[in-house]
């Protein structure tokens, strides 16, 4: 009996430690939840970027006026809005919970002291939003950035650094080409056309004529046999 009742006496204790430990790691669980702090890491209106420009790994230079998007090495082409809006959409509110640390002294150890890429967003105002891509975290799909001006290193999501791995001909408007490409067919098919109906009737005139010509040439031999018999009949 005495055995029975310490038996109860431990497996009561151990409940007590089971449901003290889940409440204590549910509230530290919360208290990590308040403490994370989202940072804004740049925070802009894209429908005030009138340049973005693109250097390092790769070289675009994309201009806005009136409205249209032009690219520097390639002024006669179409350039797909939706492509360069998504771009801004990216980097004009970057936010994250990842501060790497703050104002490092070493940032090669970040791949932030030669970056491979510049993205730079030159707003109407002059001012410039200047992001530096790093490294690639070890353990997060996740890269390293900075923003100049600011000394911090963060770490944020893959595709704002990933998206911008672009030439200047992935911002053509490939439908636009298309379509230009299919008018210019339209209309050469159609210059042939009357090109062709026109030789069609030069031919159809110029057999006209020599079917003009040998009934005059026949009328005029028949003229001559008639007016040769009726002199040898004299």
């Amino acid at each position: 009996m005495k055995k029975q009742k310490i038996q109860i006496l431990i497996l009561l204790v151990l409940c007590i430690v089971c449901v003290g430990g889940y409440f204590i790691i549910r509230n530290h669980t919360f208290e990590t939840e308040e403490e994370t702090v989202s940072v804004d890491v740049t925070n802009f209106n894209k429908d005030d970027v009138t340049e973005l420009i693109l250097s390092g790994d790769h070289e675009v230079h994309l201009v806005k006026s009136d409205d249209v998007w032009t690219e520097n090495s390639l002024p006669d082409e179409t350039i797909k809005e939706s492509t360069v809006n998504t771009l801004l959409n990216e980097i004009a509110n970057i936010t994250t919970t990842e501060t790497v640390v703050e104002a490092p002294e070493d940032l090669s150890q970040y791949g932030l002291e030669e970056p491979f890429r510049t993205i730079t967003a030159v707003l109407s105002d002059g001012t410039q939003v200047v992001i530096y891509a790093g490294n690639k975290s070890d353990l997060l799909s996740e890269y390293y950035i900075k923003v100049e001006g600011d000394d911090n290193v963060y770490l944020v999501s893959s595709n704002i650094v990933t998206d911008f791995d672009k030439d200047p001909e992935d911002f053509i408007d490939e439908t636009e080409t298309e379509t230009e490409t299919a008018d210019s067919a339209d209309e050469t098919a159609s210059t042939d056309a009357i090109e062709e109906t026109a030789a069609a009737k030069t031919l159809e005139s110029a057999d006209g004529e020599t079917e003009s010509a040998d009934a005059e040439g026949e009328n005029a031999g028949t003229a001559g046999e008639t007016e040769t018999a009726e002199s040898s009949g004299d």
